[in-house]
């Protein structure tokens, strides 16, 4: 009950993101009464909810008509500070850094930081913001998944998912504990006065292992080992303030 209830509030948060500034009327993304692009920088805080089913055939998310219908789901809170150009540069209208906290009863992973650049179009109303970059750190072990089978001959079948994790994090981990990989995202925003409000997706391309063994009823054993990048989205929104 308590899982519903959280999946109902994020929701109403997305809404609420994407629903609030309309009520502030239509906002150009201008400041320069020649129609020049609104400049700035924000910091901004929010919510991301994660869901699928890791043991999913051909691909570790599995999204389905109902969607909170999953084998896993996870929610992490982000802050995040993003500067928008003047003017285009190669395309590219600002920039973010940010940090993600994912499950906030677990001090021990969970620790994401990225960058990234963007572009975005304005509507006007909104802008739609497309992006992309890199994320690194401690994934949450809320990854780390495991499913054993009993068949009814007796044989055992186990697997064991979990991320690849191939970099160093100093000071809060080891050579086995850190994890880097790109992503990109897609979402809406809308700029009116000093705040910042943004609801979207990002796909995450994350590398995992997976571990297959099987024994059979005779005590044989087999083993297989694979690794794939799979395509893990997340559904985000963010609330900021202009800091200058």
């Amino acid at each position: 009950m308590t899982g519903t209830a959280s999946v109902r509030g994020f929701w109403l948060a997305v809404v609420a993101g994407v629903l609030l500034p309309c009520s502030l009327g239509a906002q150009a993304l201008s400041d320069d009464p020649e129609g020049g692009r609104k400049t700035g920088t924000y910091i901004s805080t929010g919510l991301a909810h994660w869901q699928g089913n890791i043991f999913s055939e051909g691909a570790l998310t599995h999204w389905t008509v109902n969607l909170f219908d999953a084998g896993y789901n996870l929610t992490s809170i982000n802050v995040e500070v993003e500067s928008y150009f003047g003017d285009t540069f190669l395309q590219v209208s600002g920039f973010s850094i940010g940090y993600r906290k994912d499950v906030i009863r677990r001090a021990d992973s969970g620790h994401m930081f990225s960058a990234a650049v963007f572009r975005d179009v304005d509507f006007k109303v909104f802008a739609v913001k497309a992006g992309g970059g890199m994320e690194w750190g401690m994934p949450s072990l809320n990854f780390d998944r495991t499913e054993f089978d009993v068949g009814a001959d007796g044989t055992v079948r186990y697997r064991h998912t979990h991320p690849d994790r191939n970099v160093d994090v100093p000071l809060i981990g080891t050579s086995t504990d850190g994890a880097l990989y790109p992503f990109v995202e897609l979402s809406v925003v809308q700029r009116p006065w000093i705040f910042l409000t943004e609801a979207g997706v990002r796909i995450n391309v994350i590398g995992f292992n997976f571990d297959d063994y099987e024994v059979s009823a005779t005590d044989q054993v087999t083993h297989s080992f694979r690794q794939a990048k799979v395509l893990v989205p997340y559904l985000f929104v963010n609330f900021g303030v202009r800091l200058f």
